[in-house]
Parts: structure tokens; C-alpha cells; sequence
């Protein structure tokens, strides 16, 4: 029996007990020896797919233990916050089976200390908690301290400075001032893999459909024996016909998530080829993997050569609708950094390699379902400024029995629609129906929505 290192935790197994003693712990458990260069390898695919959130991604490995290191300066806007892209990034992650600890802060060493041994912001208070571990130094230097009773950071930082490097080295001081932000720490980026492509040449050029499709099928299982040993799947494939005397043409293909299916991938392709106009005479094509992306391991179907079991039929169902339609015609929602209700939400090509749905970003907030693209106006009588009784729509009368709290919706003067300032309610009425209706600066009532 096989479990992973997540389900032998609640067996009272910890990383850095002996072997024996977790063999003890967890008899039926299969235990494997730790490849440090396979962890390494994985890493660099990860800070490869999380480079949608940093353009600077590098790998901090000076500690023994493996993390990524992004450099957020300037991003945090488009997620919201930095609250909103590191909520995202963990949830990247876990779709790739990946349980990650995150934490921002000014500086590498604080970011890593308080995502391996703090919790809230990394003030200097905080930094000055935690154990001496999170300063990234090695373990030999850790056990020294410890025989000084050196155990928290904040007794390094009360200690003359002086006196430090004569007692414990350099690399003691030189790991506070990276902390603390005294000693700049760059981020090293992490250098893109050579492109994964297949080439086909020939002195007698072709032209039929079926001849380039032969052609295709042999370049892309070139294409995918060379990522699947990596555990990687195409995202996006391109493919260049090239042609004597004319333009050569591009072919590109989507798809919703990673796969190394050639079947799948094949049928997408021919989908594209039967829609393209194609040069007359064909005397070179070129395929490469242009986005690639780890692959997570799903259990094969019985019967079917390569297909995973599971929800991949939606995903092929997609994948054949955008290649089909195209792939701004199968589109999802999406959250946009607005304040305006109106305005708040997008749509975005489900097949979309760098992104991911943002519905999370909406939690906690009550919205209705049926959202009217534009505010209606309707009369409404208030027993006070912020107490409607009774509004008029659709020449209907309604009773109000019930109204929440307003909740007030901004925007400030810079915005491309102006100052807005609004005040939604909550409102039900006699016969049951919901009403999300809102008073502007100028005191006028708009219907924005209905409630099911």
C-alpha cells in the first residue's frame, strides 16, 4: 500500500524523524528515498508556470530547503491586492496537486522566515518572534546558538553587532541585514527552458491535406516524447507551414489544460488544418511546444489508448468547441478590478493558457443573478435617507418588509467613468421578491438587480 507523505502526517510521521521510526509509526506505508535533483527539476517547472503572476521568479535553495521567490513590484494591481494574487497563487498551485505556504514582505528573508515559521504581516515585531531557523542559516550555525540560548531573532538584534561575526561568522549579520532589509538580496530569475520543436523538410514539396497531416502526426509524437519525460503537457502548439515564394502560415492550437494526449492533441490539429486556407505547395513544416505546463497525474481509462478518465471530456469538449468556433467564441466570466457592479465582471477564452477563473475574489459578496447591464430608475418612497418602504417598477407597486444596511460603492476621479458614488440595499418586499436598488450622489433610485 502506497500513501502520500500528506495522509502519513496523522500517523505522527514529521520530515527529519529517522527512518526507522517512521517505518514504525506507519508499517503499511512504502517509503522512497528523497531525489533531491528530481525536486529541484520540479521546482524550476513550477517557477516556470507561476511566472503569470512575477515576471522575476527565481528559486531560493541557500537555505536546504527548496521555495520559489517572486519579485511582485508593480503586479499586485492586476490581482486586486496582494492579498488577491497570493490567494491566487495558492490556488494555482493546488490545482497541480501542490499544498504551498506564501507570504509577502519587503524583503526575501522575511518573506521566507514568515512563510516557514510566522503568520500575519512581517512587521519587525514580528520578524523579531521568530526562531533563529528562519534566518536561513545552516544547521551547524543554528546548533552554536542554541548552545547560547540563542533561540529567537530578536535576542540576535538586542546583542552588540560587533560581537556577532567574532563569534558566529559573517554569514550570521549578512543573513539579519538581508532580513531586515540593510543588505539588498536580488531575485535571480529562473532561465526559460529551450523551446521543445520538430522540424520536417523536404526537396519535393506536398500539398495535399492528408500528406500534411501524416507529416503532423510524426512531429508531434516527436514533439510529445520529448516533454513527457519531464511530466509536462502542450498548452499551446504552434505549427508553421512554410512555402516557396509566400508567407508562411501559422497554426495555432489551445487547449483548456495540459495534456500529452497525441490523439486528442492530433484531432484538434486536423480541426484547425480542414478551416485553414493552405499554402498551394508545402516544403517545410515546424511544430513546437510554445507553452507547456506540468501535466497532473490522472488515472488512464480502461479501454481508451491514452485518454485520462475522470472530467477530460469536458476538457476535449472545449478544446474541440475553441478550435471549431474559435476560441473567444467558448468564454468563461470573469472578475475585473472594478468597483462598479456593471463593469465588475469580463469574459476571458476558457482555453486561455495564463489565466485562471477569479470567482474566488467574489466571496462574502451578495449579488444578484439577474444583474441588469444598465440601472433602472424607479420611484421610491423612504421613511428616512436610508429607510426605502416603497418603490414603483415595471408600474408595479411593491411594499418593502425588509431592507439591509447600505453598502457603499466608490470610485474616485481618475476613473475613465468618473466619481461614482452609490448606496446599494438589500430589499424585500411583501410578496417575497428581492430588490438590489441603489441611491446615487444626486439622490436618484436605480433598480440594479433581482434577486431568485
Amino acid at each position: 500500500m502506497t500513501i502520500s507523505s500528506h495522509d502519513a502526517i496523522p500517523h505522527g510521521v514529521r520530515s527529519g524523524m529517522p527512518l526507522a521510526e517512521a517505518q514504525a509509526l506507519c508499517e503499511s506505508a512504502t517509503f522512497i528515498p528523497h531525489d533531491v535533483e528530481a525536486d529541484g527539476h520540479e521546482l524550476q517547472t513550477l517557477a516556470l508556470l507561476t511566472q503569470y503572476f512575477s515576471p522575476t521568479v527565481g528559486m531560493e535553495q541557500s537555505s536546504g530547503s527548496h521555495c520559489l521567490v517572486l519579485d511582485i513590484t508593480g503586479c499586485a494591481h492586476l490581482f486586486g491586492d496582494e492579498f488577491g494574487l497570493a490567494r491566487q497563487l495558492l490556488a494555482e498551485l493546488a490545482r497541480y496537486g501542490y499544498f504551498a505556504h506564501v507570504a509577502v514582505a519587503k524583503t526575501i528573508g522575511a518573506a521566507w522566515g514568515i512563510a516557514r515559521y510566522g503568520h500575519g504581516t512581517a512587521s519587525d515585531r514580528r520578524l523579531r518572534s521568530l526562531p533563529i531557523e528562519a534566518l536561513r542559516i545552516p544547521d551547524k550555525l543554528v546548533r552554536s546558538l542554541q548552545d547560547f540560548d540563542l533561540r529567537r531573532i530578536g535576542q540576535l538584534t538586542a546583542m552588540p553587532r560587533d560581537s556577532l561575526p567574532a563569534r558566529f561568522g559573517t554569514v550570521l549579520t549578512e543573513r539579519l541585514d538581508q532580513m531586515f532589509g540593510h543588505r539588498e538580496e536580488l531575485v535571480v530569475p529562473v532561465s526559460r527552458p529551450k523551446p521543445v520543436s520538430a522540424k520536417w523538410v523536404t526537396e519535393e514539396p506536398i500539398r495535399h491535406l492528408k500528406a500534411i497531416e501524416h507529416v503532423c502526426e510524426n512531429l508531434l509524437v516527436e514533439v510529445l516524447e520529448a516533454i513527457r519525460p519531464q511530466r509536462q503537457g502542450l498548452l499551446l502548439l504552434t505549427l508553421t507551414l512554410k512555402n516557396e515564394g509566400g508567407s508562411p502560415v501559422e497554426i495555432q492550437v489551445r487547449l483548456a489544460q495540459p495534456t500529452d494526449s497525441h490523439r486528442h492533441v492530433m484531432s484538434l490539429l486536423n480541426l484547425k488544418l480542414e478551416a485553414t486556407l493552405l499554402p498551394e505547395w508545402v516544403f517545410a513544416v515546424e511544430m513546437e511546444a510554445s507553452v507547456r505546463a506540468p501535466v497532473r497525474v490522472q488515472q488512464r481509462s480502461l479501454f481508451a489508448d491514452d485518454q485520462p478518465a475522470g472530467d477530460g471530456d469536458v476538457r476535449r469538449l472545449i478544446d474541440s468547441l475553441s478550435a471549431r468556433l474559435g476560441q473567444n467564441a467558448v468564454v468563461r466570466p470573469r472578475l475585473m478590478p472594478e468597483a462598479t457592479p456593471e463593469r465588475a465582471v469580463g469574459y476571458e477564452p476558457l482555453t486561455n493558457p495564463t489565466t485562471d477563473g477569479q470567482a474566488d475574489s467574489a466571496v462574502g459578496l451578495q449579488r444578484p443573478l439577474n444583474l441588469f447591464a444598465t440601472p433602472e430608475s424607479i420611484c421610491v418612497v423612504t421613511a428616512a435617507p436610508d429607510a426605502p418602504v416603497r418603490i414603483t417598477w415595471n408600474r408595479q407597486d411593491h411594499r418593502l418588509i425588509h431592507v439591509t444596511k447600505a453598502e457603499r460603492i466608490a470610485t474616485d476621479w481618475w476613473q475613465e467613468t468618473g466619481s461614482i458614488r452609490r448606496d446599494y440595499f438589500q430589499a424585500e418586499s411583501d410578496n417575497g421578491a428581492r430588490f438590489w436598488l441603489f441611491r446615487d450622489r444626486a439622490n436618484n433610485w436605480f433598480l440594479h438587480g433581482v434577486f431568485e
